[in-house]
């Protein structure tokens, strides 16, 4: 086996950093070399160089995640049991937002009858002094 050239370093360290496939490993990574970029490496020379150990680690992290992620679901019917109440608690904010919109317009229209401006409005309230 010869050196790896610059290029090849770089090659491998994109291969394991695109790394899609759930199992990861040395001998996974030497068969990938061979198949994909044509490489032929061993795995002892490639754990012996860090750059390729800590992108390895740092992607098996990554490929871990998904199920590990908060509000990730295995179960299809859990899902939809979190669809649902996501659902209704989207509905919930959303005519809580309306009713809101509604009661604003009531004091816009309020302060305009009794004639209070909007710099009057947006002015900072005062801190209490204690």
């Amino acid at each position: 086996m010869a050196r790896l050239s610059q290029k090849d370093e770089q090659n491998i360290l994109a291969l394991i950093t695109q790394w899609t496939n759930p199992k990861l490993g040395w001998v996974e990574l030497v068969e990938a070399c061979r198949a994909e970029l044509g490489i032929s490496v061993t795995r002892q020379a490639l754990s012996t160089r860090q750059d390729f150990k800590m992108a390895i680690k740092d992607r098996k992290k990554a490929l871990k995640a998904p199920s590990q992620a908060p509000g990730y679901v295995k179960d299809l019917k859990d899902a939809n049991a979190r669809i649902a109440k996501l659902e209704a608690e989207s509905q919930l904010l959303r005519k809580v937002n309306n009713q809101l919109l509604v009661r604003f317009k009531r004091w816009q229209a309020n302060a305009d009858m009794h004639g209070l401006t909007e710099s009057m409005l947006d002015q900072p309230m005062f801190k209490a002094r204690r």
